[in-house]
């Protein structure tokens, strides 16, 4: 009379295992890697605006490449590159000089002022690949500190920019095209990220000369949300749990038999 429903638990290991199977699906689409391409004339001034905006002259460049996270992030969410790749040039025509995401071989040094709610940004190196969070809002004044890379270091293992702060990104990696995935901590609020490149008359000054660039980057990161990580968790125990049961019951039919 037992024996039947004890019967039926034998197929439930791989039930189990494949409810476990599906539940990873579908919450780590989450964490799937996206890939966005860069033009060499992104304006990361443009961001949250319809329009990009060039104060300094010399071109306004496209609005920068935008992703929706598809959540506002609360914290403890942390973006990474997996892989940033290609080359762009900020002075085609004149200098010519092409450089590598994180501006190896660009022709300056660079430092740009906060404009249109956006963060200005110092570096040791200019055309490199860099990165805005954004919340729902386009952005107004006064804009965040900007963040000066010459004292902050483009090594960083991990950095936590604020909404609205144009912050370095590079190739992703401590070194250049060497060293240990970066982490870039989101900050809270933000539901959008957006990517581009920072540019000025003479590398200095208002934003603009975008005019003149040109090139891209390709840019594949991945922005796992927590909480669909902590439900991914409790279905793997849920799983577990399913298939101790399962042994522990057919161990009492045995017994029983």
């Amino acid at each position: 009379m037992i024996s039947k429903p004890f019967l039926s638990l034998r197929q439930s290991p791989w039930t189990v295992a494949l409810f476990a199977l599906s539940i990873h699906g579908v919450l780590l689409h989450a964490a799937w890697a996206t890939t966005l391409t860069v033009p060499g004339d992104a304006n990361i001034f443009g961001a949250g605006h319809s329009l990009p905006p060039a104060p300094g002259g010399g071109g306004a460049g496209e609005l920068p490449a935008e992703f929706d996270l598809g959540f506002t992030a609360g914290s403890g969410v942390v973006l990474v590159f997996s892989s940033v790749t290609g080359s762009v040039t900020l002075n085609a025509g004149t200098g010519n000089n092409a450089n590598d995401p994180d501006g190896i071989g660009s022709a300056s040094n660079i430092g740009v002022n906060s404009f249109g709610g956006i963060s200005g940004v110092v570096a040791p190196n200019a055309g490199f690949l860099a990165g805005v969070f954004l919340g729902p809002s386009e952005p107004t004044d006064p804009a965040p500190l900007r963040l000066d890379f010459t004292v902050v270091g483009t090594s960083f293992t991990s950095l936590s920019p604020q909404l609205n702060q144009v912050f370095f990104i590079g190739d992703g990696l401590t070194g250049d095209g060497t060293g240990t995935v970066q982490q870039f901590n989101v900050p809270s609020g933000a539901t959008r990220l957006f990517l581009g490149l920072v540019d000025a008359p003479s590398y200095h000054g208002d934003p603009g000369a975008y005019g003149d660039n040109i090139g891209a980057f390709s840019a594949t990161f991945t922005v796992p949300e927590p909480s669909a990580l902590k439900l991914l968790d409790v279905a793997i125990g849920l799983a577990a749990l399913g298939l101790w049961c399962n042994r522990r019951l057919r161990q009492i039919q045995t017994s029983l038999e």
